[in-house]
């Protein structure tokens, strides 16, 4: 039987919850979403977390008819849809049958597509995600985290714990009671830092990439047993298969996220 919750235990969720509401977005995930293992829902949060939660929260349909789509889509833009052994993937997912061969064996895939002559199409960067604002831990009532000069040589940029304005000082900072909790032989659980640094942002840049190598997982994962992961997934690779043209796959998503149907 566990006791009671202390103080330093309450505290140290608070701060958990408090990161992982920054991480999905700024909204904690569904039950549904923390329930899906193995999957890239932490990559495609980087590039759209409101998509992310609508994937979640929608029917098995919606999310089987998503998969359908990004799966499809990827495809097109890796220019497979004319192969005739990725076409006869591309309807049996239509139809709810199992993938044919060569999708029953990864090995086997890529050898089939290595051997597969292909027409070279324009090339294509990697998908850049757009950049999110820093983490910043929580703090006390009453306090907030201030800039406190102008970004150095290196871009970094500082910030200190301050009292905002006509607000009243408290009896006993966060720091100090953690320090006495320390001092008395009990581990801090949950202090707010005084500063904070944040690096400055380098910009990413990827190369030109193999659209095809990204557009087949998004066919296996189409086939995945759970409509969520399913869809999560093959939205992921189909994003990738578009690169730094991935707005454009997002876009087409969006609405059909909100209501059942078939992908045209």
């Amino acid at each position: 039987m566990h006791g009671p919750v202390t103080d330093d235990e309450r505290a140290a969720e608070e701060r958990r919850l408090h990161h992982e509401r920054w991480q999905w977005g700024g909204r904690l995930p569904s039950r549904r979403l923390r329930a899906v293992r193995g999957s890239n829902v932490l990559g495609l949060l980087d590039f759209d977390s409101d998509l992310v939660h609508a994937l979640g929260a929608a029917g098995a349909d919606v999310q089987r008819a998503v998969a359908l789509l990004a799966a499809r889509r990827a495809c097109e833009r890796a220019g497979l849809t004319t192969v005739p052994w990725v076409a006869g993937a591309l309807t049996a997912l239509a139809e709810g049958r199992p993938l044919p061969p060569p999708f029953d064996d990864t090995a086997r895939m890529w050898e089939t597509l290595r051997a597969t002559p292909l027409a070279p199409g324009p090339p294509v960067r990697g998908a850049v995600p757009p950049g999110r604002p820093p983490y910043f831990p929580p703090t006390p009532p009453g306090w907030a985290w201030i800039e406190t000069s102008e970004p150095g040589d290196d871009g970094a940029k500082h910030y200190e714990l301050g009292r905002l304005p006509e607000s009243p000082p408290p009896t006993v900072s966060d720091v100090k009671s953690s320090a006495a909790r320390a001092g008395a032989g009990r581990a801090p659980a949950f202090v707010t830092p005084m500063a904070l640094t944040h690096p400055a942002r380098t910009p990413q840049v990827r190369g030109p990439i193999s659209q095809p190598h990204f557009a087949l997982p998004a066919v296996l994962a189409a086939a995945e047993p759970s409509p969520l992961k399913a869809a999560l997934d093959a939205v992921s690779h189909a994003l990738e298969t578009y690169g730094e043209h991935y707005p454009e796959f997002l876009e087409e998503v969006r609405p059909l996220c909100a209501r059942p149907g078939k992908p045209r």
